[in-house]
This record gives C-alpha cells, structure tokens and sequence, in this order.
C-alpha cells in the first residue's frame, strides 16, 4: 500500500513539471531594423505540450530581474501547440502588429542588442532558459531571432505563428531587346549602305478626256487624213507649178 501511494504521488507532482518542462522560449525579437527599440521588444513563448498551460503563476526573466506578466488579450490558458507573446510595450506591438490576435501577455524590460539570458520561471522554477547572442541572427536586419528545427537562425518575425525561414526569389532580370545600329564609320560595319539620291519624275499633266475608244480612234483618223491631204496638196501644188511653161518655152506632158 504504502508502494502505491509512493508512485501516485510520483506520477502527481512529476506531471505539472512535464508539462512546464515543455514550454519553450521560441522567438526573440530584440533589436529592429528602423526606428528606436524602445518598447517594440518582444519574445514568443511555445507551448510544445499536450495539455493547455495557465500563465498566471509565471515570470519572465530578464536582466537578473523576474518580471511579471499581465494578460492583455487572449486567454491566460494557452493550449496545446499554441504561443505567447511577452511585450514590453502592448500597445506599441499592436502598432507594429495590427492583425496579431493572439495571446499577449504585457511585461517590463528591455532586451540587450549584444545578448543576454531569459527565461520562463514558475515561482523559482526554471521552465526554460535561453542564452542568445547577436552573431546567432536578427541584429538590426529586419529579422528576429528564431528556433527553427532545433537551431537558433535569424529569420522574418512571425509572431504568434510556426517558425519557419521563407524564401523570398529574387526579382526576375528585365530583358531589353537589342536594338540594331548603322553606322556610318566604314571601320564599324563591313558593308556599305549606299542609299540613291531620290529622284523625281514630273509627268505631263494631260488633260481629262472622258471619251470612248472609238471617239479617240475616229480623232486620230480625221487628223491624220487632214496631214496626208495637206502634205499631197502641197507637193501637187508644187509639181503644177514647177511644170507651168512659159511663153516661147517647149515643153512635155508628164505623167
């Protein structure tokens, strides 16, 4: 009898600790990349256990100091799988977070941009504890300082959310087409364009003729008839008068 109350008392007071034990410091958001830190600090916590965990009873520590922790929005039960935000300033976070809807839980401290260790206590228990640095990651880049896989790398803050390193493809190279050029220096372009000067054909200007086939021929005709007369008449006219005889001459009819 006296062996069964030794395990269950074993297995009572050993639960609770398995269940803190896997609460974890996840995320640590310590030094920005614009503006002052002042108040935009902040650290994720992940509960990595099976059951739902009550923050009432915890502490943050930092800077050798156990400070407390006052829920803001959520619900000081954060289930199974689900995380934490512990911030120095909640309204300064929900500046920089306007979509974060999850658990925050508002703090007092100031995080160290070299390095410090924090932890998770309940009461003067240590939960979890985490010594960072700034040459692990996150040093006034843009990124926080995350666990990923067991490894602690600088990657985009994902607040509330799986950690994870996302790959951002740089952008595609513009493609400009090349452009062919003439050039008029010989030495540039193994062969000569020569270009001819223009040259302009100016064609008499006629005038409209409307009329038909026929008329233009029948035109054609009546003129000529009237050269071959004139020019027949002409030479007659000469013959005649070259064979007039004079008086006293002899003379002879021709054909």
């Amino acid at each position: 009898m006296r062996k069964i109350i030794v395990i269950l008392a074993v297995i009572f007071f050993s639960t609770p600790c398995f269940v803190l034990a896997s609460l974890e410091i996840s995320e640590i958001m310590y030094d920005l990349k614009t503006g002052s830190d002042d108040g935009r600090e902040w650290v994720e916590i992940f509960n990595n256990s099976d059951s739902s965990v009550d923050f009432s009873t915890f502490k943050f520590f930092e800077g050798d100091t156990n400070h407390k922790l006052t829920l803001i929005q959520g619900d000081i039960k954060v289930g199974t799988a689900g995380y934490a935000i512990i911030v120095a300033d909640n309204i300064k976070f929900k500046t920089d977070w306007p979509n974060f809807s999850g658990n925050i839980f508002d703090s007092s401290f100031s995080l160290s941009n070299t390095g410090e260790i924090l932890a998770i206590k309940n009461a003067d228990l240590v939960v979890n504890e985490f010594f960072y640095q700034s040459s692990s990651g996150g040093a006034g880049d843009g990124k926080s300082l995350q666990k990923i896989n067991g490894a602690w790398v600088g990657a985009a803050p994902t607040p509330g959310a799986e950690n994870k390193i996302i790959f951002t493809p740089p952008p595609a190279p513009k493609i400009v087409p090349a452009l062919s050029q003439v050039s008029a220096k010989p030495e540039q372009s193994p062969e000569k364009i020569e270009i001819p000067a223009k040259i302009e054909v100016i064609a008499p200007i006629l005038p409209e003729d409307n009329s038909s086939p026929n008329s233009k021929a029948l035109l054609f005709l009546t003129i000529f008839s009237i050269f071959l007369g004139g020019s027949a008449g002409g030479v007659y006219f000469m013959r005649r008068k070259a064979i007039i005889p004079k008086i006293g001459e002899d003379f002879e009819i021709l054909d």
